[in-house]
C-alpha cells in the first residue's frame, strides 16, 4: 500500500459492501485493486541524480566565474560536490513522492498504470467468469490515476470512455486524502453504468469473484 497509508478494517468492509450492493442488479463482477505505485520509476530517480549533479556543477562554475568562491577548490572537490548533490537528488526522488513526480511525465505515468492494470487483470484471473463480465478498477496511489478494464462481456456494452466518471470519482477521493471514499463512490457509479448499459443480472447468477478490495 501507499507509504504512510493503510485501509482500516471499517474501510475495507465499506468497500466490500459497496461492491456487493453494486453487483445486486448486474452480472458485472467488480474488482477494486489498490497499489501504492505502478512502477518503481528508477528512470525518474536517475533524472533527479543528473539534474542535481548538473545543478552542482552550475553553481560551482557560476561562483568561480564571478569570483565569489570564498576559497579555492580543486576539480576533485567540484566532482565530489556534484556526486553529493546527485546522491541527495536520488534520495529525495526515491523517498518523496512529489519530488519523484517532478521527474516523471504524465504520459509515462499513464502508460505504467495501464501496463500494471493489464498485468493484474491477467494474473488475478479477472477474466475467469462464465460470461466474461469481470471489471478491474485499478487505483494507483502515487500517480493519482485510475484505470478501468472490462472483460469482453462488458466491453460489448460499455465503452472505455464511459468509465470517465468512475475514474474522476476515485481520483477526487485520492486527492482529497480519502481514497476509500473515492473508491466507494467509483464502485457505486460503476454499478449504475452497468445497469444503464443493460448488463443485467440473470436469475441464479453466482458471485464469481471476491468482493474484497485487493491490495498490491
Amino acid at each position: 500500500m501507499a507509504k504512510g497509508f493503510q485501509f482500516t478494517d471499517e474501510e475495507k468492509t465499506a468497500i466490500k459492501n459497496a461492491v456487493m450492493e453494486a453487483e445486486k442488479k448486474t452480472s458485472g463482477e467488480i474488482v477494486p485493486f489498490f497499489v501504492s505505485s505502478s512502477d518503481d520509476y528508477e528512470e525518474s530517480n536517475l533524472r533527479a541524480v543528473i539534474t542535481f549533479s548538473l545543478l552542482a556543477l552550475g553553481i560551482a562554475a557560476t561562483l568561480s566565474f564571478t569570483w565569489n568562491l570564498p576559497f579555492v577548490i580543486t576539480p576533485w572537490e567540484v566532482a565530489l560536490f556534484a556526486i553529493v548533490l546527485g546522491v541527495i537528488g536520488y534520495l529525495l526522488s526515491k523517498t518523496i513522492d512529489p519530488v519523484r513526480r517532478l521527474f516523471t511525465s504524465r504520459e509515462v505515468m499513464q502508460m505504467k498504470v495501464e501496463e500494471r492494470a493489464m498485468r493484474e487483470f491477467l494474473s488475478d484471473e479477472i477474466f475467469v467468469t462464465e460470461n466474461r463480465t469481470g471489471i478491474l478498477i485499478m487505483i494507483s496511489h502515487f500517480e493519482h490515476m485510475v484505470d478501468v478494464l472490462g472483460d469482453s462481456g462488458i466491453n460489448e456494452k460499455v465503452k472505455k470512455e464511459d468509465w470517465v466518471e468512475v475514474v474522476q470519482l476515485v481520483v477526487a477521493g485520492i486527492k482529497a486524502g480519502n481514497p476509500a471514499k473515492g473508491i466507494i463512490d467509483g464502485i457505486q457509479r460503476c454499478g449504475e453504468l452497468l445497469v444503464a448499459a443493460g448488463v443485467d443480472k440473470p436469475a441464479g447468477n453466482p458471485n464469481e469473484l471476491s468482493d474484497d478490495i485487493r491490495l498490491g
